[in-house]
């Protein structure tokens, strides 16, 4: 359990939620073209399980693999954040909807979400294109916050497209150029190019980057122990759960094993989440 492992609260910002249905459908593309989940259950177990386990908050995603099923989804986290008392939700859209403005306002604004999350690999769209910018207008006008999977990696042939060719550092500064305040979380440590997105956080105080699947010896790129203590302020744990094929605990173990020191650990773990998300952890 988290308690076991470090006496610092955890917000996990990067918890995925999908309606039961679309849930199974999702577990059954990932098991047949990357990996398998190691946890097994429904989607308010699998939550119950990480408060369970010693978690303080969570920050729910979802994302639209189609248009036209937005507001069905973001009524699905709204449901949830209800019921979880200790977790924020993200809104999601598809670049194919209309009215993107129309739809983050309902979300926040009747639903209570407060962000958004998008994933250019799945929603094969660049995070430059300029039908995402009526979203990140919508997302200033309430200090709202965006988790896009905008990095090149991992890079899954089932996509059915060069994810590569869309994403990248590249592609996000020209939107951090042109949104200046716009809150953008990159996951992954945005690898495979993690040392350029680095380089990005000193020259854009609103980007974040969070750990996902990172510190969990599960992919082949090594994490610049120095780089995560130089920014110590702008990452955020997230664990990607459930979609894992590991324990909860094993990123949290990666962590404590970097020696990264009692402050820059309670920044990663806990205060950064809580300044970015409007949550109230327990």
């Amino acid at each position: 359990m988290y308690k076991d492992l470090t006496n610092i609260p955890i917000i996990d910002t990067h918890v995925h939620v999908f309606p039961q249905k679309l849930s199974d459908a999702v577990r059954h593309w990932f098991e047949g073209y990357a990996w398998k989940f190691k946890y097994q259950g429904s989607p308010e177990e699998l939550l119950q399980a990480q408060f369970d386990n010693g978690v303080a908050g969570l920050v729910l995603l979802s994302y639209a693999h189609r248009p036209g099923i937005a507001d069905h989804l973001n009524e699905y986290v709204a449901s949830l954040i209800k019921r979880f008392p200790h977790t924020v939700g993200m809104a999601t859209l598809h670049p194919e909807d209309k009215n993107h403005g129309d739809i983050i306002k309902r979300a926040h604004e009747e639903l209570g979400l407060c962000g958004v999350k998008l994933h250019c690999h799945v929603q094969k769209m660049a995070p430059d294109d300029p039908v995402l910018f009526p979203t990140y207008e919508a997302l200033i006008q309430f200090d709202g916050v965006l988790n896009i999977h905008a990095g090149r990696e991992p890079a899954i042939d089932a996509y059915g497209l060069d994810v590569r060719a869309i994403s990248g550092a590249r592609r996000v500064e020209k939107i951090l150029k042109r949104y200046p305040e716009l809150k953008i979380i990159v996951p992954h440590l945005g690898f495979d190019e993690s040392d350029r997105f680095y380089s990005l956080l000193d020259t854009h105080p609103t980007l974040y980057l969070d750990t996902t699947m990172m510190l969990a010896d599960f992919f082949d790129a090594p994490v610049d122990r120095e780089k995560l203590i130089q920014h110590a302020d702008r990452i955020l744990y997230g664990s990607d759960y459930p979609h894992i094929p590991y324990s909860m605990e094993k990123e949290v173990r990666g962590i404590l094993e970097m020696d990264l020191g009692e402050e820059v650990m309670r920044k990663i773990l806990y205060v950064n989440a809580a300044k970015v998300f409007p949550i109230k952890p327990r």
